[in-house]
C-alpha cells in the first residue's frame, strides 16, 4: 500500500512531489486547488487529492488510504490547516513531520507580513503607515476602520453583495467606489487585480485558513509587493527542513515507500446496460481508467462512460500482456456479463492476478451482478432456491441424470444446445409434459419470456443465448 502522504500547495509541497517522483517513491499528495494540482509533476507515483478538506476529511482520508507518514508542508501562515492535520493525525496514530521553510524571502512566496492580535492593533499600525488600504476582514469589523486618519480616502471595503451588508456601509460612511461589494471565492488573479486597481498597499485579512481564501491573498500581496496585515498569530512550531524530509523519506521502511498498488475490479454487468449492475459496481466503474470486456458489453457501457478507455479483451491470455506493457494505468475493470460467480470468466481472471507479479502490483477486487437465473425467476415470479443450476453454454451436461434428481433446472443455452435441441431431447426421454420457460434477451428492451411444452416449443424460433427454468 501507498503509506506515504504530502500536504503541500507550496514550493516545499511541490518539492517534494517532485523528489517522490524522481526517486520512485509513491505518494498521496493533497492540494487544496485544481491550480495546485495543476503545478504538480504528471507521474505514475504521485496520487493527487485536489479538493480541501477539515480535520474530520483529513482523518477518514489518513484511515481510509491507511497512511502512517504525512508530510505537512503547507503554507507557514496556514495555522488552522496544520492545527487539523496534527489532530488528525494524533487520532489515527500517523507520524507527522512538519516541513518547515528557511524564510519567506527564500522561497519567493513571502510578503511583508505584519502579524496582529486584534483589530484595534491593525489600526494603529495602520495609522502610522501611509497608504490606501483594502479591508476584508468582513462587515462586522468595518467600524473599526473608521477611526483611521482620512478612512474616507484610504479604505476600500470588501463585503458581501447583500441589501443589509450595503445599507450598513452606508451607515458608517463608506461610499461609491469605496465598497467592492462580491461573493468570493477571490482567486490569485482577483486579488492582484483589486490591489493594482486601488493603488493598495495594505491588504488586511484574518489568518482563515483554505475557506477564507487566505493563501491567495497572501500570495497577492507579495506578488503585488504590498504589505499584508495579518489578524492572528502563526503557529509556534518545531519541525525539519525540506533537505532532512528528503532523506526521511529516502530512508523510510520500504513497505512504507513501495509502490502503491494499483486496482482490478472484475465486474459482473447483469444480462445487460448499467441497470443490472449494482450501485457500487456503477461508482467504481467511474472511477476506473481502463475497462475491458467483450464488445457487447462494452458497448451496453458505452454512455456511462464514454471517455473511458475500452479494450475488447475478457481473457487473462489478451489482458495479462497489456498490463505488462501499461503499469502507469492503476484503476482498471473487466466486464462480466451476468453475475461474476455463475459460470464466469471472472474466477480464472482473478485466480491469474492472484499470482506474481499481478498480485504484488494489484488489488483484485470481484464486484457481483444480477444473475440471469435471479432475474428469469423474478420475472416468473417464483424463487430459485430449489432449482439445479447448470450451463449447457460450451459445455457438455447429462441433463437427463440431472432431470432424475431435481424437480426444477435452470440452464443456460448456445447455438448447439438449443431450445429446440432441448425440446427434442425432453420428448425423447419421456419429459413431453415438461413446463420450460425461456428467457431471450433478458432485461433488454426487446426481452421476451416464452413458456410452454416441448411439443408446443420445439418448432419456435429463439435466440441464441437463452436460459431456461425448466420444470417436470
Amino acid at each position: 500500500m501507498c503509506r506515504i502522504l504530502i500536504f503541500g500547495g507550496t514550493t516545499e509541497g511541490r518539492l517534494l512531489a517532485e523528489f517522490c517522483h524522481e526517486n520512485q517513491i509513491e505518494a498521496w499528495v493533497s492540494v487544496a486547488t485544481g491550480y495546485g494540482k495543476m503545478l504538480l509533476v504528471e507521474s505514475p507515483f504521485l496520487h493527487i487529492h485536489d479538493t480541501p478538506m477539515d480535520g474530520k476529511e483529513m482523518e477518514a482520508f489518513i484511515r481510509e488510504k491507511g497512511i502512517t507518514l504525512v508530510l505537512d508542508a503547507t503554507h507557514p501562515y496556514a495555522a488552522e490547516v496544520s492545527r487539523n492535520i496534527l489532530h488528525a493525525c494524533t487520532a489515527t496514530e500517523a507520524k507527522r513531520l512538519r516541513v518547515l521553510r528557511e524564510s519567506l524571502k527564500d522561497s519567493g512566496e513571502g510578503a511583508h507580513v505584519v502579524w496582529v492580535d486584534t483589530m484595534e492593533e491593525a489600526i494603529r499600525f495602520l495609522n502610522k503607515s501611509p497608504g490606501n488600504v483594502l479591508a476584508t476582514t468582513g462587515s462586522k469589523e468595518l467600524e473599526s476602520y473608521t477611526k483611521l486618519e482620512c478612512w474616507e480616502e484610504r479604505v476600500y471595503a470588501r463585503v458581501l453583495p447583500s441589501v443589509s451588508v450595503l445599507t450598513a456601509c452606508e451607515k458608517m460612511g463608506f461610499r461609491g467606489n469605496r465598497i467592492i461589494a462580491m461573493q468570493g471565492p477571490f482567486s490569485l488573479e482577483l486579488n492582484q487585480a483589486m490591489i493594482r486597481q486601488y493603488d493598495i498597499r495594505f491588504l488586511v485579512t484574518k489568518e482563515a485558513g483554505h475557506a477564507g481564501g487566505f493563501l491567495e491573498k497572501l500570495q497577492a500581496a507579495a506578488s503585488c509587493e504590498i504589505t499584508a496585515v495579518v489578524i492572528g498569530r502563526p503557529l509556534n512550531e518545531e519541525g525539519t527542513s525540506l533537505e532532512e524530509a528528503k532523506k526521511i523519506l529516502i530512508k523510510r521502511k520500504p513497505a512504507e515507500t513501495s509502490s502503491c498498488k494499483g486496482a482490478i475490479y472484475l465486474i459482473g454487468t447483469g444480462m445487460g446496460g448499467p441497470e443490472q449492475m449494482t450501485v457500487k459496481a456503477l461508482k467504481t466503474l467511474q472511477s476506473c481508467q481502463v475497462v475491458f470486456g467483450a464488445e457487447r458489453i462494452l458497448h451496453d457501457i458505452g454512455d456511462l462512460r464514454p471517455d473511458v478507455i475500452k479494450l475488447p479483451y475478457y481473457l487473462s491470455k489478451d489482458i495479462l500482456p497489456w498490463l505488462n506493457e501499461h503499469r502507469d494505468y492503476k484503476r482498471m475493470a473487466v466486464l462480466f456479463s451476468g453475475d461474476a460467480g455463475f459460470y464466469s470468466g471472472a474466477e480464472k481472471m482473478a485466480a491469474a492476478l492472484l499470482k506474481e507479479p499481478y498480485s504484488e502490483l494489484y488489488e483484485t477486487e470481484i464486484l457481483p451482478g444480477v444473475s440471469s437465473v435471479s432475474y428469469l425467476c423474478a420475472r416468473l415470479k417464483t424463487g430459485w432456491e430449489n432449482v439445479r443450476l447448470i450451463s449447457l453454454h460450451g459445455r457438455e451436461w447429462d441433463l437427463m441424470e440431472e432431470l432424475k434428481n431435481n424437480q426444477r433446472i435452470f440452464a443456460l443455452l448456445d447455438k448447439r444446445n438449443s431450445v429446440n435441441a432441448l425440446c427434442s431431447l425432453l420428448e425423447e426421454n419421456g419429459y413431453e409434459n415438461a413446463c420450460l420457460s425461456v428467457g431471450e434477451r433478458l432485461s433488454y428492451e426487446d426481452e421476451r419470456i416464452t413458456r410452454g411444452t416441448p411439443k408446443t416449443l420445439k418448432d419456435q424460433t429463439f435466440d441464441i443465448l437463452s436460459a431456461v427454468l425448466i420444470e417436470r
